[in-house]
């Protein structure tokens, strides 16, 4: 008996069958500035199933794309070539980590990264735009660094410098 398994993840618009775009996983991996490694390691894959992926050697099935997707902060839509068209894959890392930073972020910082947005520096994960957010309040004078955003990341307030210093003289 013969047995025959092939695995197609496939989204089906306009009557055309939009398979997995194998260069936005690559373009947008290397937009974010992540080596394949990078992108396994925090993906939880290894090196060699990001590579096959890439170069159209493997197609990934729904859980592996899920995992890409929220590594790489997209969309499944975007690695299958829907959605919007961005004019680069900067400009769609940037984008789309900014649609999921701002969950995080204050009125006026949102203000801020909005101006931001269209440069071609723009941050390209939610990480960078949550600390450019805190650097943002920090510069214009407006929030402390002990606000959402410390308290997010679990940080704690430090010790200013002068009392430490004093302390460890034992005045």
């Amino acid at each position: 008996m013969f047995q025959f398994s092939f695995n197609l993840e496939v989204i089906r618009r306009g009557g055309f069958l939009m398979p997995f775009q194998s260069d936005r996983l690559r373009t947008l991996r290397e937009a974010k500035g992540w080596s394949q490694q990078e992108l396994a390691r925090r993906a939880k894959m290894s090196q060699s199933a990001i590579a096959k992926s890439e170069n159209g050697s493997n197609l990934p099935g729904s859980e592996v794309l899920d995992k890409l997707a929220q590594t790489l902060e997209c969309t499944i839509d975007y690695l299958h070539g829907r959605g919007p068209d961005y004019d680069s894959p900067e400009a769609a890392a940037s984008h789309m980590a900014f649609e999921i930073a701002q969950q995080f972020l204050t009125g006026e910082q949102l203000d801020g990264c909005r101006r931001v947005l269209s440069h071609s520096k723009a941050p390209r994960t939610a990480e960078a735009w949550r600390s450019f957010a805190e650097m943002f309040a920090l510069a214009a004078g407006t929030k402390s660094s002990l606000g959402p955003l410390a308290l997010l990341e679990g940080r704690r307030p430090k010790a200013m410098g002068v009392a430490r210093h004093n302390r460890s003289k034992n005045w």
